[in-house]
């Protein structure tokens, strides 16, 4: 019980009093992850109580069930040797409303669900996701090119599958929904998806710090999207040769492309973009070459329970569109066990490369992919001390630093470690995401 004084949180709520007010917080709790509300306990933390009965109770419990129609658990606590109400509620499997206001709770805060995340919580509750759905396109739009090149990928995992009866290789696959294209056979297999879904695309441009110097749109299916983005890494991102002897003959000779991002580590995270992205979004796949680093950001955050760092281990497959990523597999170019991005991980240390940063960001999933350009020895030439040093290197190893951890790696004050993260970011080596305890420092 002693967690719930630390510090008001996603799940923790307190008030000073019971108010209307405190409708809006259950409604979010239960239309997040559920939480506890305590009725006593000031903004501050400060436990004053408050009168406590078995009246009261059912007072409250009344409201609650009038106004939201859960049913919460009430009880009465003592902390700190006063009465304190804990209302507890959990998830719900349908959306709360308050005041006609579907709201969730972020952090310490309840902010509006956005229509498509209404939608989006309306077909899960349905059991359905919306590369499932009937779209508008029949079977008139069929591109059997680009099936074609999907059944020629997907022999050696679907050894049966026969190219002379197209209309049944949509059925099995589920990719028809009363005699129409599902949501996920229009963008693998239709002639024209941004016909109907005109932001199922990806943007790739290059940038000189905020000057936009080259930009493309892919189009068409998500097979020809892949294709032409690699084709298009390959034609902008600088690549050195190597040569590797096998053995001591002119045969054993190879000469091995090294790019300065792993192209199989790209493919990787443009396969994720366009499996697990949110259609509904009103944004495209955006990719962001800069001098010092590739971002890759798709819209939709990943799905409740995955954090940004299960990213880095081994981690549940929770696929947004699973029809999608299912013909994926198929083709043999994912597998279902949730190793790609430990995959790029591995890719990213094995070219020498700083630990890839994966962060849920404005709605969507950022990976940023960071050059090594910052040796000892170039960090010393630009005047950094020890400490600061250290923690470059450090965020080059695991993406980001704390305050906290930068005063436990060099056993100083909070005030040094503000001062020397200060420094880092006015020079350009660090930036700043997100703010007051979760704030973090990654490389620019």
């Amino acid at each position: 019980m002693e967690n719930l004084l630390k510090s008001e949180s996603q799940t923790v709520e307190w008030k000073r009093e019971w108010t209307d007010r405190a409708l809006e917080d259950l409604a979010a709790f239960a239309n997040t992850s559920g939480g506890v509300l305590l009725i006593g306990v000031q903004d501050d933390g400060k436990v004053i109580g408050v009168q406590a009965n078995d009246s009261e109770i059912q007072r409250i419990a009344n409201i609650i069930v009038d106004r939201l129609g859960i049913t919460p658990s009430i009880d009465i606590l003592f902390l700190e040797g006063r009465a304190v109400i804990c209302i507890t509620v959990k998830p719900s499997s349908y959306l709360v409303s308050y005041r006609g206001r579907y709201l969730k709770r972020v952090g310490t805060t309840n902010r509006d669900f956005t229509q498509e995340e209404i939608f989006q919580h309306i077909l899960k509750r349905s059991g359905r996701t919306w590369d499932t759905l009937p779209s508008e396109f029949d079977l008139k739009e069929l591109d059997e090119e680009g099936l074609v090149y999907f059944v020629n990928l997907a022999k050696q995992r679907l050894p049966y599958i026969d190219m002379s009866h197209p209309e049944i290789i949509l059925e099995n696959l589920g990719l028809l929904n009363e005699r129409k294209l599902t949501n996920a056979a229009v963008l693998l297999f239709s002639r024209n998806p941004q016909k109907i879904y005109p932001l199922s695309q990806v943007r790739m441009g290059v940038f000189r710090e905020n000057n936009i110097l080259d930009s493309h749109i892919f189009q068409g299916t998500l097979w020809r999207q892949l294709d032409n983005v690699i084709k298009r890494f390959r034609e902008i991102l600088k690549v050195r040769f190597e040569i590797k002897a096998d053995d001591v003959s002119v045969k054993g000779l190879q000469r091995i492309e090294i790019w300065e991002y792993p192209l199989e580590a790209l493919r990787e995270i443009v396969i994720n973009a366009l499996i697990h992205r949110d259609y509904t979004y009103p944004a495209d796949i955006q990719i962001r070459l800069y001098d010092n680093r590739l971002e890759v950001w798709n819209p939709g955050e990943l799905l409740s329970p995955l954090t940004p760092e299960d990213l880095y281990v081994v981690h549940n497959s929770i696929p947004r569109n699973p029809l999608i990523a299912q013909i994926f597999y198929f083709a043999g170019m994912v597998e279902r066990w949730g190793t790609g991005t430990i995959r790029v991980v591995q890719l990213c240390k094995e070219q020498g490369l700083p630990k890839p940063l994966f962060e849920n960001w404005q709605g969507g999933l950022l990976v940023t992919l960071n050059k090594d350009l910052y040796s000892t020895d170039q960090l010393y030439k630009i005047g950094l001390n020890e400490r600061q040093i250290k923690a470059v290197l450090y965020v080059k190893e695991n993406g980001s630093i704390t305050n906290q951890i930068y005063r436990e790696i060099n056993n100083v004050s909070d005030e040094t470690a503000r001062l020397d993260l200060k420094f880092l970011v006015s020079i350009g080596l660090f930036t700043i995401r997100g703010k007051g305890k979760k704030t973090i420092y990654v490389l620019r």
